[in-house]
């Protein structure tokens, strides 16, 4: 389903509904890691020649959850595509954006910061999450992505809520 989020591009590959919430949980939330590469399998091909010259940059997770897990589920899920990732996103603190109430999730980029050191000028990003529901953490991400001048930008999320204006 493709869409548009603050006027880039963006596709999601499934429909956020209780088939792969409990997908997504079982993976994420009980670790069951063999479960990464059930996400892109159906799309791989497809989605490694539509997105060829670009590097991944995943949403990030708190690094003490993905130590805790011992993975990160972005990461993972997107690994598949054998692109390089930019882990230059961090969150700073442990902050759940489904906790949050939607008025409050507009908030969600008091808690990331990105890593400058990097230079994405003249780079193609494709910026991945796993979830997208309010579009919060991805209106945030790409704010901080644009600020280092990449080529272009595109989304790509596992699912999306249906009837979601972004």
């Amino acid at each position: 389903m493709k869409f548009k989020i603050d006027g880039t591009e963006a596709i999601s590959l499934y429909e956020y509904n209780d088939e792969t919430k409990g997908l997504i949980y079982h993976f994420k939330g009980c670790f069951d890691y063999e479960l990464k590469d059930v996400f892109l399998d159906r799309y791989k091909l497809e989605l490694k020649l539509m997105y060829e010259n670009y590097i991944i940059v995943p949403a990030p997770s708190f690094t003490e959850e993905d130590l805790r897990r011992g993975f990160n589920h972005v990461e993972e899920m997107f690994s598949s595509l054998e692109f390089k990732i930019l882990k230059i996103i961090r969150k700073t603190s442990q902050v759940k954006q489904s906790d949050q109430k939607a008025k409050d999730r507009g908030k969600i980029g008091d808690f990331l910061e990105i890593d400058k050191s990097y230079s994405l000028k003249n780079k193609n990003i494709l910026l991945v999450d796993d979830i997208c529901t309010t579009g919060s953490t991805l209106k945030a991400c790409l704010k901080l992505i644009k600020g280092l001048s990449p080529k272009k930008i595109k989304v790509l999320v596992m699912c999306k809520t249906r009837n979601i204006n972004i």
